[in-house]
């Protein structure tokens, strides 16, 4: 059978571009471990200039000894309410704090970094968002980067960040409410509770659920054997309306 080549035909079915593999293997106990905490689900510190909800693909600097009463969300793609309630629902910063004192782990970064993934400019993240978040984390000597994304566009952006944080030695993992787009956007783990979109860490207030979700994520970090590996967790929540 010939076959012919028609120059200029596209399919109508989209085929998505897969990402190439980026694994850093952890290599120390995570009690031993620097962690650090990054999230595309637009938090920011009350006194900072909010982000762009039409497309921003802007920083923010958040220090880790920051209070959580003194950080806010602005974002328009998804429902804010549970981070109205608690920050910790996306951002848990309380949460590892604890997990700190208790030896989980061993110490957080001085500072993190926040941004609003929803509508970025997909190259500017690849090229000089994310680069310049690994930048700074590795500068701090971390040695885990978790992450949360709001809206689907925040996911995608998460993760392309995230890459850029193991393609600079890091060990990360996303904490997805949208796995599949995690998933397919390459991000090196993922760990999936059964959440709504803005509240990946957990429902709000509900610290026993959100200590959970966040050691179990940073266990698959530790566990998982390989590039693109998924978590499911036995932990839901879901947001009544």
């Amino acid at each position: 059978m010939n076959l012919t080549t028609v120059e200029g035909m596209q399919s109508e079915i989209f085929v998505p571009i897969t990402s190439k593999p980026v694994f850093t293997e952890l290599k120390k106990p995570l009690s031993e471990c620097k962690v650090a905490f990054i999230t595309a689900g637009g938090i920011h510190k009350k006194d900072q200039t909010p982000f762009n909800t039409s497309g921003d693909f802007s920083y923010r600097t958040i220090p880790f000894d920051t209070p959580s009463d003194q950080l806010m969300v602005t974002h328009g793609g998804f429902d804010n309410s549970d981070i109205n309630k608690d920050v910790n629902a996306m951002f848990p910063i309380d949460r590892l704090h604890e997990l700190v004192d208790a030896g989980f782990i061993g110490s957080l970064a001085d500072e993190t970094y926040t941004f609003m993934g929803g509508g970025g400019n997909v190259e500017k993240f690849r090229e000089e968002t994310g680069p310049e978040i690994a930048r700074k984390l590795k500068e701090q000597g971390v040695d885990i980067v978790l992450c949360t994304g709001g809206c689907g566009t925040c996911h995608r952006s998460a993760t392309i960040v995230t890459r850029c944080c193991e393609e600079a030695g890091m060990s990360c993992v996303v904490i997805a409410a949208l796995p599949p787009i995690a998933r397919q956007q390459g991000a090196p783990r993922i760990t999936a509770p059964h959440v709504p979109i803005g509240s990946n860490a957990g429902e709000p207030n509900n610290i026993p659920q959100q200590t959970a979700i966040v050691k179990e994520s940073l266990e698959w970090v530790r566990d998982c054997p390989s590039y693109n590996g998924m978590k499911v967790l036995p932990y839901e929540y879901r947001h009544n309306v």
